[in-house]
């Protein structure tokens, strides 16, 4: 059958075990040997090492480069990365890089284009092998190299040998080995590959309205703060997905806690104009879209774009006097001159705010009159 062919057996039968033994196993264990609080402690702990491990350590800073780090942090997060299961950093960053580079695209690993379960899954369960290429700059790290030569012993005894030991200790190996391995595991796999398949998905594209990548809050929560996927897609080299404060972002957390103790550094983040020329050009997209797909008069669209049109002048505006002080040490200038040019930034800022509010209002007035 075509479909024996299509997936390779043994990778789908112990993809498959991991959460099969997680709902049909523990609650027989639990039935009859009960809960301990060790085991949900192993649970959570175990979740959030190897969750961070990808999400800051392979994701961040191993695939996009969007800070600078010491070989302490490479170590650490190359030992929390391979606790999560999902191959070494050299394949994983492999097939990220070529995920970006080829967003949307036959050659696009796990593109959502193909389904919403190749994108989730199936494109690990196909008998297919993706080579490893373009990865150059992570072959020079001793970290990375050292994980690659030895990832599947490194892999046994971090992610199943340890949860059993630390189970002898309070006498419950198998409940340790259900709760912090075969559990764990299964929640860290499938929250990750929710940013594959839901994140492109369900959600918003305030920053790119042409790509399948979106912003979705409450992926946020269950990612470690990778659910703003349509802003990741769209400045990947930002060391944030949350931008905004209140955003959850628990791996820009990390990252930024530690660059107070010198562990990190050179963090990338993009400038304000830049999110703004992205978020005009994605209303552009999407004016142009609304214009295709439902019944708008031309006065209407003649007005969304005056909105438009005004906004980049706002932000010409507000580039200028941003490069004009961005080599002027600020900190000279007395208290007047500090006030009038903060009044000036945030005065252009809103004006450009109020236009996209203004733009998305009556874009959702022409979806809704159709």
């Amino acid at each position: 059958m075509k479909i024996f062919n299509k997936f390779d057996l043994k990778t789908t039968i112990i993809i498959s075990l991991f959460p099969f033994i997680s709902i049909l196993g523990i609650p027989i264990y639990v039935y009859n040997y009960g809960i301990v609080w060790q085991e949900p402690a192993l649970l959570f702990l175990g979740w959030i090492l190897s969750g961070l491990g990808i999400t800051v350590g392979y994701h961040r800073y191993f695939s996009h480069k969007s800070f600078r780090a010491n070989q302490f942090f490479e170590w650490i997060f190359m030992i929390f990365g391979t606790m999560a299961i999902q191959k070494s950093i050299l394949q994983w960053c492999s097939n990220h890089r070529q995920h970006h580079k080829k967003l949307d695209t036959d050659k696009d690993p796990y593109s959502i284009k193909k389904g919403f379960f190749h994108a989730h899954v199936g494109w690990i369960l196909e008998n297919k092998s993706f080579p490893i290429e373009g990865v150059s700059d992570l072959k020079k790290k001793k970290a990375v190299i050292f994980q690659d030569r030895y990832y599947w012993p490194l892999t046994l005894v971090i992610s199943f040998v340890l949860p059993i030991l630390i189970g002898f200790t309070y006498g419950r190996p198998i409940g340790a080995f259900l709760w912090g391995a075969i559990f764990r595991i299964t929640l860290v796999h499938h929250f990750t590959w929710f940013i594959n398949s839901l994140c492109h998905f369900v959600g918003t594209k305030q920053y790119n309205f042409n790509i399948s990548a979106r912003d979705s809050w409450y992926m946020a929560l269950f990612t470690f703060g990778e659910g703003y996927h349509n802003f990741h897609h769209t400045f990947e080299w930002d060391y944030r997905n949350g931008i905004r404060w209140y955003d959850f972002d628990p791996s820009k957390w990390v990252v930024k806690f530690l660059s107070y103790f010198k562990i990190t550094y050179d963090l990338k983040v993009v400038s304000d104009t830049n999110i703004f020329k992205a978020k005009l050009k994605s209303l552009q997209q999407r004016i142009e879209f609304a214009t295709k797909k439902y019944s708008v008069s031309e006065t209407y669209i003649d007005t969304l774009n005056e909105y438009i049109k005004k906004s980049f002048q706002q932000l010409e505006i507000l580039e200028t006097i941003e490069k004009k002080y961005r080599n002027f040490n600020v900190s000279t200038l007395n208290e007047i001159d500090r006030k009038k040019i903060n009044f000036k930034k945030k005065f252009h800022t809103r004006e450009i705010q109020n236009a996209i509010s203004s733009v998305m209002m009556m874009l959702v007035n022409v979806k809704a009159l159709n």
